[in-house]
């Protein structure tokens, strides 16, 4: 799928994508974490023909409901080997075992740099933080140790072996 991004100064920043029926779909990101929903006309994909304004924590709880397994946020390498290292952001879902449970207690080869919670970043976030719901992850590693990070978290790894949740 591509997704098409475009700036758009004073108000935040658009994606947009058409899914496998043709339809247009799209969300505007604005720099107070407010989202709006867009559909677009099929005969004129600048022609919004429905939008739906969700404030932060309605955006956070719907993209938990679209996700159906863990999402891991590629950040940009600027020109490091993605080969050896990755960084990666990785969400803290509703329901993760890890809710409520310290930083210290997840098992991976991955380092998490920080923790970023209600839009502030924890830098070299300590053993003992207690993660929870909505904290995002950012963590540097190997492509692998990254998406263990991500299973784990999203409570897909248990002691070492893949399971299914739910």
């Amino acid at each position: 799928m591509e997704i098409e991004r475009i700036a758009l100064p004073g108000v935040g920043v658009s994606y947009s994508f058409v899914t496998g029926d043709g339809t247009r779909l799209g969300v505007i990101c604005h720099p107070n974490g407010a989202r709006d929903i867009a559909l677009y006309d099929r005969d004129d994909p600048t022609d919004v023909r429905a939008a739906a304004t969700l404030s932060p924590v309605a955006a956070h709880h719907l993209a938990n409901l679209l996700a159906a397994t863990a999402v891991i946020d590629l950040v940009p390498d600027g020109g490091a080997d993605v080969d050896a290292v990755t960084v990666a952001r990785v969400p803290v879902p509703a329901g993760s075992d890890y809710d409520g449970r310290p930083l210290g207690s997840l098992r991976t080869d991955a380092v998490v740099v920080a923790v970023l919670r209600d839009g502030h970043p924890v830098l070299r976030p300590d053993a003992r933080r207690d993660l929870r719901y909505g904290d995002t992850l950012v963590a540097v590693g190997t492509r692998d140790a990254i998406d263990h990070l991500g299973r784990a978290v999203a409570g897909y790894v248990s002691g070492g072996v893949t399971t299914r949740r739910g």
